[in-house]
């Protein structure tokens, strides 16, 4: 922070948990939930009142000087100074070896055919997929009464919200939205489009809670093995260069992260090495959160419909890790297109036009549509034939393919036609695939050709079990 001008830091003043730390521990110590803020001196006396108001330790510990030096103070005693220019500037970098091989996976094999229906529900009870509702109710996820949609949402309050959405000042319309994205699977394949399918999830998420992207921060969390290995560094590298690439056009800056590296161990002679893991959080500020959207169906009649593209991208996915299977073609990320689509859907729910939405992730089209079923009581009669794709796409990555940027949309019958002026206006790839019923089932066809019709009891039981059956 005194880069530019220079910094006195009276290391004496500094709140200790333990006594007898010398100064330089207490310099170089990585204490968590820690942060450190500059005001006007003028201002100190009014910043330590609302400290003292929110119960907040505070304490002045420095000031910022003209002599462009770091001093380090020790009860009245110069105990460390350096030259801000050599600090920041003259610091030997590190070179380190990273190299990158796409993979030699072989392709999988996707029959033309199969009980659809069963698979729906293998893939609902997959532990990427299945409830985790076991561990949500373990913790405090009401956040002091200022939950405006809590992690379950729905009419038993079960089924998968996207984001979280609070009220830091309770009867203020002000909130926040927070969500999460992870594809840690999509490593396998290449960890470039792991880390950007992962930044495209948690703003997609974000977008499905009526959150706009124009408030939008992300930070990152990276697992990841031994970096001192070529391979291991490699991939890392491909992972950070998406946090810019994608970073750059969503325009969300990276507030914070962390990472955990060499999670790498022997075991009996062979090395056990995690997938290159990226989490990211996500938030945004809500003007209204009144008009925050939940994923649970609402009305009998409405018209539901898929925003974005579906392609032949089933690498990595949960249909094919059922299957013991990774394939080849992972989802890319197109940003460009899916801003566009992101910032038109908002403008829909702002005008409260969008009744529910979900974002089609783990699981892809299908399962998401089951999940907005179950959570709501209502069922779906949908026809993946209509879905607007890139080329020719088969059955099961229609169904269960993972590609991103793609959102279900419930809107009423009467606000139909509004909704799509928004997005045509926008250029806003988009199709109607289906509507709302009140007879609880889901039902997907291929134009004339059924798919699978399944009573939403059976859906939601194959979602909860799985999780609740073990713990």
């Amino acid at each position: 922070m005194g880069e530019k001008c220079g910094v006195r830091v009276s290391l004496d003043k500094v709140p200790l948990k333990y006594e007898g730390l010398n100064y330089y521990e207490i310099w170089i110590s990585e204490a968590q939930e820690r942060m450190v803020i500059s005001t006007d001196p003028s201002n100190l006396m009014a910043l330590q009142a609302l400290a003292k108001e929110e119960d907040v330790e505070i304490t002045a510990i420095a000031e910022f000087t003209d002599d462009r030096h770091l001093t380090l103070m020790w009860k009245d005693e110069i105990v460390g100074r350096l030259d801000m220019e050599f600090l920041h500037d003259s610091i030997p970098m590190t070179e380190r070896d990273a190299e990158w091989n796409t993979p030699a996976l072989p392709e999988p094999s996707v029959p033309v055919d199969e009980d659809y229906g069963a698979t729906l529900k293998n893939v609902l009870g997959a532990w990427d997929v299945c409830s985790k509702e076991w561990v949500i109710r373990q913790y405090d996820h009401e956040v002091q009464g200022g939950s405006v949609l809590k992690p379950l949402v729905g009419v038993d309050e079960s089924g998968p919200g996207d984001a979280v959405v609070i009220t830091p000042i309770l009867g203020n319309t002000r909130a926040i939205a927070v969500s999460n994205g992870l594809k840690p699977a999509y490593s396998d394949i290449d960890p470039y489009w792991m880390a950007a399918n992962a930044i495209d999830e948690a703003l997609r998420n974000l977008v499905a809670v009526g959150a706009p992207l124009d408030r939008c921060a992300i930070l990152d969390n990276f697992c990841w093995g031994n970096c001192n290995k070529p391979d291991r560094f490699g991939g890392l590298v491909r992972a950070a260069k998406a946090c810019h690439d994608f970073a750059m056009v969503y325009e969300t800056p990276f507030i914070s992260g962390k990472d955990s590296l060499n999670n790498e161990f022997a075991v009996q002679g062979d090395v056990i090495v995690i997938p290159g893991t990226l989490l990211i959080s996500a938030v945004s500020v809500m003007p209204d959160c009144r008009k925050a959207i939940s994923m649970d169906l609402k009305n009998g009649g409405s018209h539901v419909y898929l925003v974005g593209t579906t392609r032949n991208e089933l690498g990595g996915s949960t249909y094919l890790s059922l299957r013991n299977e990774i394939g080849t073609v992972v989802p890319k990320v197109d940003a460009a297109t899916a801003v566009r689509s992101y910032r038109a859907l908002y403008e829909t729910m702002n005008r409260g036009m969008v009744r529910s939405c979900h974002d089609c992730s783990d699981g892809g089209f299908a399962a998401a549509a089951a999940e907005m079923a179950f959570s709501g009581g209502l069922g779906m009669d949908l026809d993946i034939h209509l879905m607007a794709t890139d080329g020719p796409v088969p059955t099961a990555a229609r169904l269960f393919g993972e590609s991103a940027s793609r959102l279900i949309v419930e809107v009423d019958a009467n606000r139909a036609g509004e909704f799509e002026d928004v997005l045509n206006n926008a250029g806003v790839v988009f199709s109607q695939v289906g509507i709302v019923t009140a007879q609880p089932r889901l039902v997907i066809k291929d134009v004339d050709k059924l798919l699978l019709d399944l009573d939403i009891d059976e859906l939601r039981a194959s979602w909860r079990t799985p999780l609740n059956a073990i713990l």
